[in-house]
């Protein structure tokens, strides 16, 4: 349980705030008013009330479905505490291939016959990517893209988008609905036939991973277009919290519950660290952890705010399309479009892969797709054959972006406290290739112990999502920790101390009750570094003057400060605004209750309240509470990631 705060009411009016107390144990704390905040100090583990939320399921046969949705492949795994014994099944079988595969590309094809009509979805995936494309047909791909915090602020003219052409009267955010339509449509039926009527799909958990760089803005577009496409919906009458069904993850942090099941390899102990490199197709995220208990209990806390970039592998195909037409520059009859696309999918298929820091003196052919001009050794051209020397490719198209990896993970080890990280796990689909994984080596070989790639890395953090859900579903904490990255502080005022006249003069002034106070006070509500279990509410109690029933907008200010020292004032220190968030008070009983009440007495009156910082997954939240703790209202501040 939380620690019961004593209200801290200041007659005149004006927004008040006690100091938190958070006890690591013994009785509640009681806030004593003028003095210094105590916070949750750095390195120590909170003991604040769970936010139940409906986190935990009761049913043990409920459903956990993953969802890998990714800039150029994409995936689906479920998994049952009951029906399936715990264990993770990928889709293995998708529409347009007799073949198996444990994705399927993110790909979606539309018609419109003519330029104004309305896009018709005529076929995704596999099916899709294989489309012939004639007129009044659209292929769009890559679209995870529009969701890059970069490309949100700065839309096409963002430095690194490569950006899909959308059909007329589709935004971003419907052509992602309308793949998860598909891809989840699909699942449904893939699903109920592999476990038969058991599925109770419509009650599922889903688990949407986003990369680690994605801001609040892109992680609400996602959430959005799930939702929309129906992957969770009202299962029965009175099902309200049905939303709270479809869960956001990071992919580092999948990853990193995939990572539990490695526990023979990695032979950590409790207080090391390790890294997650997490290589897709469109990003590549990090993340550090320490182990804070058994790895296979996932009893892990998150070390530091997540890295991450697009510098995927859908980049070094980019790079290879470049420099395929830099050097044919001369030869535009090798430069259509059916003539690229054969040199991409010749090097995807057979040299991304393998191609090796030891290739330099290899020279790479690919046929080209035309017979006519064929022969120009100066650029490469012999006898229909476009020859490449290794060296050129390692320098043009692959160092530059496995170079950007490199740099995440360096940075990401960089914030480690004396860069003492025991184990680099690589996943994702890019972690299969072998030049990223021996300039991983070559880098940080002598440096970190243990550099392990799993067996299925390319669906890890697919798998991960999925035992995610069923960690929530069987009460068993996922990734149970996370430390806070920075310290997160709430401005407020308090009773002026004889301290506070001689530091601070010019922020007393008196309210209307004549009471001096203090302004431009900090109260923290969790210092950097602190150890705090996932979905915990950190409590605090507000008052607020209202002159009359309608005056019931609170604004609550919330600071951060990525300093170690803890600052009493808001001139102290390097802080910066975060957000501000407006709180409508009127839908507390105790508002409603003391309005009623004042109505015959004058007209104003005072309001205790309750708000919460809940820190979850990739996400900062505030609560607002009523007395007995029941939630009337959240918004999300801020998405742990850099």
């Amino acid at each position: 349980m939380s620690p019961a705060l004593t209200p801290l009411t200041i007659p005149g009016g004006g927004v008040t705030s006690p100091p938190l107390q958070l006890p690591v144990s013994g009785p509640a704390a009681t806030g004593v008013a003028g003095t210094a905040p105590q916070v949750v100090p750095q390195g120590q583990q909170v003991v604040a009330e769970a936010d139940s939320g409906g986190l935990v399921a009761e049913i043990e046969g409920k459903l956990s479905v993953g969802i890998d949705f990714g800039t150029t492949f994409s995936g689906v795994a479920f998994g049952s505490n009951r029906n399936m014994n715990g264990q993770i099944r990928c889709i293995l079988s998708w529409p347009g291939s007799y073949e198996t595969y444990r994705k399927v590309p993110t790909c979606i094809a539309y018609y419109q016959p003519t330029p104004t009509s309305e896009a018709v979805i005529v076929a995704w995936g596999i099916e899709a990517k294989a489309m012939t494309l004639r007129e009044g047909f659209f292929k769009v791909e890559w679209f995870k893209l529009f969701l890059d915090p970069q490309v949100l602020r700065e839309g096409r003219l963002a430095a690194t988008a490569r950006l899909p052409d959308l059909p007329y009267g589709k935004e971003p955010i419907d052509v992602v609905t309308d793949y998860l339509s598909c891809l989840w449509k699909y699942a449904k039926e893939r699903i109920t036939e592999e476990i038969g009527s058991v599925a109770d799909l419509e009650a599922a958990d889903v688990i949407l991973t986003v990369p680690a760089a994605w801001d609040a803005a892109g992680c609400q577009m996602m959430r959005t277009a799930a939702i929309n496409a129906g992957m969770v919906q009202s299962a029965r009458g009175g099902d309200r919290n049905w939303r709270e069904r479809l869960r956001i993850i990071t992919e580092p942090e999948a990853a990193a519950i995939h990572a539990s099941t490695l526990s023979n390899l990695l032979k950590l102990r409790a207080s090391q660290s390790f890294i997650i490199c997490d290589a897709g197709g469109g990003t590549v995220d990090t993340a550090a952890y320490k182990l804070i208990g058994q790895l296979s209990n996932l009893e892990i806390a998150e070390m530091c705010a997540r890295t991450g970039a697009n510098a995927g592998s859908l980049f070094i195909d980019l790079r290879f399309e470049a420099l395929v037409t830099s050097l044919l520059r001369n030869h535009p009859v090798h430069l259509d479009e059916a003539s690229l696309l054969a040199f991409r999918h010749a090097f995807a298929e057979c040299d991304k892969l393998l191609f090796s820091t030891q290739d330099d003196n290899t020279h790479f052919r690919f046929n080209c797709f035309n017979i006519e001009d064929s022969h120009d050794p100066e650029c490469g051209l012999e006898y229909g054959e476009l020859v490449i020397p290794g060296s050129v490719i390692r320098r043009d198209v692959f160092e530059p972006v496995v170079q950007q990896v490199l740099d995440l993970i360096e940075v990401q080890l960089a914030k480690v406290p004396g860069h003492q990280v025991q184990a680099l796990i690589l996943v994702g689909g890019f972690a299969a290739s072998e030049y990223l994984c021996s300039r991983v080596h070559e880098t940080f070989g002598h440096r970190i112990q243990t550099i392990a790639k799993p067996r299925d890395t390319d669906v890890a953090t697919l798998q991960g999502a999925a035992r995610y859900g069923l960690g929530l579903i069987g009460g068993k904490a996922t990734v149970s920790s996370v430390i806070s990255p920075r310290s997160y502080i709430m401005k407020c005022k308090l009773p002026a101390s004889e301290e506070d006249r001689y530091q601070r003069p010019g922020f007393i002034v008196r309210n209307d009750a004549g009471i001096e106070v203090c302004e431009n006070r900090l109260s923290y509500l969790v210092a950097k570094g602190a150890v705090l279990r996932k979905g915990q509410r950190l409590r605090s109690r507000y008052c607020k003057f209202s002159r009359s029933p309608q005056d019931s907008v609170f604004t609550a200010v919330l600071y951060v400060s990525d300093s170690d020292s803890i600052y009493r004032y808001t001139d102290e220190g390097p802080i910066e605004e975060l957000c501000r968030w407006s709180v409508d008070l009127a839908a507390l009983p105790a508002f409603q209750l003391a309005a009623q009440q004042a109505t015959g007495a004058g007209g104003s009156f005072w309001v205790e309240f309750d708000l919460a910082l809940v820190m979850d997954s990739a996400e900062i939240i505030g609560v607002l509470l009523t007395d007995e703790g029941e939630e009337v209202g959240r918004a999300t501040f801020e998405y742990l990631a850099t």
